[in-house]
């Protein structure tokens, strides 16, 4: 059973959050503002926060900067916030500190458990795969890509590719390392193997690993977030089949 904590000043919103995400089966603990949350979250070790933006004394941003900095080297728990002001600075601050989401006031009940849900999910698979590369010792021949560079042909494996960029003829593989590796190939050449190991394009220019995809932002297109930090952009046509995807368990 995975568990939830809600951090909410208001007591109302705070019981009627912990009705709604215990009747759905979730274990739920509260905090009725950002100190004692901070501590919940330390001794507790939530699966998931529910964070409340405008609270007194500590925020729901001052919160998530602390934690960030105690767990600097441990993985932060997904961070959702409650906020009744969705400017888009707002939004910029929350995202730069780490937030996976964000659900305006008033909520919607079923919105709610579909998000923390999907945050949820999300998780359990990327922690799923960092476990399984650290059990992992030989990778298989057909679970790596023969990319041509100027150091000579690199042998890397699918896992350890972000995305790949379209640059006119060129393209630009995205390590997770955080080194790029610029091919003199179009991105057409590779597209075929990619998507056949759980890449998605994206947009005409971009192909993405979506095991590294942190979150999506609204907009016509639409952007994602991916685990180097980095924005990508979603065309409008390829909006639906992408969020039908991260909804799944791709």
């Amino acid at each position: 059973m995975a568990k939830v904590l809600v951090i909410e000043d208001e007591k109302g919103i705070r019981e009627v959050l912990a009705d709604i995400l215990g009747l759905a089966g979730y274990g739920v603990e509260t905090a009725p503002n950002g100190k004692e949350g901070y501590h919940a979250i330390l001794t507790l070790k939530p699966d998931l926060v529910l964070c409340d933006v405008n609270m007194p004394d500590l925020s729901g941003f001052d919160l998530l900067s602390a934690i960030n900095q105690k767990l600097e080297n441990e993985i932060v728990p997904p961070f959702l916030f409650l906020t009744a002001n969705v400017e888009p600075e707002d939004i910029r601050a929350g995202l730069k500190l780490g937030a996976d989401d964000y659900i305006t006031k008033p909520f919607d009940h079923k919105e709610i458990l579909e998000i923390v849900k999907l945050r949820l999910d999300k998780r359990k698979k990327l922690t799923g795969l960092k476990s399984q590369e650290q059990l992992s010792t030989k990778e298989p021949s057909f679970s790596k890509l023969a990319i041509p560079s100027d150091e000579g042909l690199e042998i890397i494996p699918f896992e350890d590719i972000i995305r790949c960029e379209a640059d006119r003829a060129y393209c630009n593989f995205v390590l997770k390392s955080g080194k790029k590796v610029l091919v003199a190939k179009p991105m057409k050449d590779f597209e075929e193997r990619l998507i056949a190991h759980n890449f998605f394009k994206v947009h005409k220019s971009t192909i993405v690993n979506l095991n590294y995809t942190e979150k999506y932002l609204n907009g016509k297109g639409g952007q994602l977030k991916m685990a180097d930090g980095e924005l990508v952009a979603v065309s409008v046509r390829k909006k639906k089949e992408l969020l039908d995807l991260l909804k799944s368990d791709f």
